[in-house]
């Protein structure tokens, strides 16, 4: 059991510890954001999609969900709903901060082991950008041929303005993603930064180091006494 757990590195501690905690306020944030405009609604509806739920404007007198659901209906496009990534979002999220947490302490093989948690970041917020696109892309390519207005198939973005006839959605990510990819770059640069630091200060405190005959190559010359 001694080979397997040790004294993890402080280093990687830390990063892990800041990297969970960023990723742990992605749970209660939306992660992206689209505003439908139609001549309906010229001041717009907006819609935020949380790691597993969607959600309207609170600030605005409709049920922004219901509306654009509504409009989507007008052109065939099926109702937005959540789908089984999302309900597998909060235990993704948990299990990856309880595996880093857990594998901080883990001696055992620990390169392949870092590398994996690390990818395992990456992995939430490269495949939370395709996976949305895909079923942006899914929405907008089932479309109802006896809709009262037929758009015909198009494909909405996951970021920036989509325009079909007279309607509009600009989208973008929230908060929550930029959470994510925090944590990402911080538990993938922060390690690697702190070694080099320390690499370089151990090679700077070494005996000898500051000497003008070890800065030059040179051998310690002997005194001649008479």
């Amino acid at each position: 059991m001694s080979a397997l757990f040790g004294r993890p590195e402080k280093s990687w501690l830390i990063a892990c510890v800041i990297a969970c905690g960023l990723l742990f306020g992605a749970l209660f944030v939306p992660l992206w954001r689209m505003e439908l405009v139609a001549p309906q609604y010229p001041a717009g509806l907006v819609m935020r999609a949380y790691g597993y739920k969607f959600v309207g404007d609170p600030n605005t007198y409709y049920d922004d969900v219901r509306e654009i659901n509504g409009l989507n209906h007008y052109i065939g496009m099926k109702p937005i709903e959540p789908v089984f990534e999302m309900s597998m979002f909060v235990p993704g999220v948990l299990a990856l901060i309880a595996g880093t947490l857990l594998g901080s302490f883990v001696a055992w093989k620990r390169k392949w082991l870092r590398a994996l948690l690390v990818l395992g970041f990456w992995t939430m917020p490269v495949f939370f950008v395709v996976d949305l696109q895909f079923w942006l892309y899914h929405y907008g390519h089932t479309m109802n041929p006896e809709a009262p207005l037929n758009t015909g198939s198009f494909t909405p973005k996951v970021l920036g303005t989509t325009k079909v006839w007279n309607f509009h959605s600009d989208t973008g990510f929230e908060i929550g993603f930029y959470l994510m990819l925090a944590a990402a770059i911080e538990i993938t640069v922060v390690p690697l930064a702190v070694g080099w630091w320390q690499r370089r200060r151990a090679r700077s405190a070494a005996p000898g180091a500051a000497t003008g005959d070890a800065v030059r190559g040179e051998a310690p010359r002997r005194r001649i006494v008479a």
